[in-house]
């Protein structure tokens, strides 16, 4: 890491820009302890940067030392406010044939020129990044679209994360051609991306256009592992296109987040064929929906046959008595089921009593046959005879 500081100290002075404190104090560290940083993580909201948080010169001073290194392999800058020119920056770093596996720019306010940057150095040939964020970057309909180009190009992006970037209508549909074009079809297809994240995209009314494009794409994808679809307005009827036109032909998919979305009761049918009949999917987020009593009883007749699904989260879902009984039942028959989220939902007497027998019943076959203790959100307890269940912050 000496090589590493004497470079990006004269990187500084060459471009008369400010070293970072923190990061100087880092590499002193690393180097009397002897030890190797494999992550720069430079994120804004820690305590240590938050009232002197990274600027784009300084970035600049970081990427081009970064050029040389053959260490580091996560590059962290969310959260600086950093702009365009930063993200040239980045680029730069991207095309210099690096050691760097993953870059997080969440949070900055890189636009659609940046965008357009990042994407051509993504698009070269010999690309090695496999993560990449720019979560909560104004990015627009421009970049976004640039990102579904660069898509048909790359191929060593494992993660991406685009959410919440202002991507409009084709911006969307762009990114979801690149990934779902059918063979014969203008363009190459993406199929190595593993993990994809377009949720909260800032379209204020629900749109079937882009509801169909998402099923187009997961009918015609193979590659995808994992979809955030959170805040996308999607309503009862757009559920219903997206499991029968995409989800159900889809053979890849095993994680799905569809939290904050419009989902209500009506979505109950949809989600227990979606369950009963995509054996691939072990992991889907509901939290934040209207899903109510019906919506849980559907979950609740499916969950014991679905030994495939190992983590449900329904918080927030404003599901009372029977809805909630009605999965702590069907809890202690779904012994597969190892992560199982449910606070933030109408918790009576009823439910409570249902839940604390469920999990004492359950803690205690799992203790006799050694394996791995059931995850959920609450901790039962009594007062007076009478059983309470506590919040548990779970990661």
């Amino acid at each position: 890491m000496e090589e590493f500081k004497q470079t990006y100290l004269k990187k500084c002075t060459d471009l008369a820009c400010k070293p970072i404190d923190f990061l100087e104090s880092e590499l002193d560290k690393a180097l009397q302890e002897g030890v190797v940083l494999e992550e720069l993580a430079l994120n804004g909201n820690q305590k240590q940067l938050f009232n002197a948080r990274v600027q784009p010169m300084q970035v600049l001073a970081v990427c081009e030392a970064l050029q040389t290194d053959v260490n580091v392999r996560s590059l962290d800058l969310a959260n600086n406010f950093l702009n365009d020119l930063a993200a040239q920056a980045v680029a730069s770093l991207i095309k210099s044939d690096s050691s760097i596996q993953s870059i997080n720019l969440a949070g900055n306010n890189i636009g659609p020129q940046g965008a357009v940057a990042i994407c051509k150095a993504l698009s070269a040939p010999g690309c090695r990044l496999q993560a990449l964020s720019l979560n909560s970057n104004p990015l627009g309909e421009e970049g976004m679209l640039a990102i579904g180009e660069m898509l048909r190009a790359n191929i060593s992006l494992r993660a991406l994360d685009v959410s919440n970037v202002d991507a409009a209508i084709k911006g969307l549909v762009g990114v979801c051609n690149a990934l779902g074009a059918e063979e014969g079809e203008a363009g190459r297809c993406n199929n190595t991306l593993e993990a994809l994240d377009i949720g909260a995209h800032n379209i204020h009314v629900p749109q079937d256009t882009v509801t169909l494009s998402l099923a187009r794409m997961l009918a015609c994808n193979s590659s995808l592992t994992e979809l955030g679809l959170s805040k996308h307005r999607m309503v009862d009827s757009q559920l219903e296109t997206l499991v029968s036109y995409g989800l159900l032909r889809n053979k890849s998919i095993t994680s799905l987040d569809l939290r904050a979305n419009r989902l209500s009761g009506f979505s109950g049918p949809q989600l227990e064929r979606l369950l009963s009949e995509a054996p691939h999917l072990s992991c889907i987020n509901l939290a934040s929906n209207m899903l109510g009593d019906s919506g849980a009883l559907a979950l609740a007749r499916t969950m014991p046959y679905c030994s495939w699904l190992h983590m449900l989260d329904i918080r927030g879902n404003n599901i009372s008595e029977q809805g909630l009984v009605a999965v702590a039942e069907a809890l202690s028959m779904s012994p597969h089921i190892q992560v199982l989220l449910i606070w933030g939902n109408v918790l009576g007497p009823a439910s409570s009593r249902a839940f604390a027998d469920t999990l004492a019943a359950i803690e205690h076959s799992q203790d006799r046959a050694g394996q791995e203790k059931l995850v959920i959100d609450v901790h039962p307890f009594e007062v007076d005879g009478r059983a309470q269940l506590a919040f548990v912050q779970v990661d």
